[in-house]
């Protein structure tokens, strides 16, 4: 039998619940982070236009950690499902 766990058939798994998933460790991990080590004043926060996105602010630093723990952790399930589905396939093979 051949692996039923493809790309085409994971997809919709990988973008929304692992992604988001992700994203929540991501900022849960920045929050933590910049509890630890400070943040810079309350001008430079970034919640507006670009600045949401520059990891110099407090904002920024949050948001991109939520998308690199999001693409992070989709690809980490992608590649388990992808092994599962090797292995179920290698035991629908054998029988019992």
């Amino acid at each position: 039998m051949k692996n039923k766990l493809t790309l085409n058939r994971t997809i919709l798994v990988l973008l929304i619940p692992a992604f988001t998933t992700g994203m929540g460790n991501g900022s849960v991990f920045g929050a933590a982070v910049m509890c630890a080590v400070g943040r810079g004043p309350y001008e430079s926060w970034g919640g507006w236009d670009g600045e949401a996105y520059d990891p110099g602010t407090f904002s920024g630093f949050v948001d991109i950690m939520m998308i690199a723990f999001g693409i992070a952790f989709a690809i980490i399930m992608g590649i388990t499902m992808s092994k599962h589905g090797e292995i179920e396939s290698q035991r629908d093979n054998v029988g019992w």
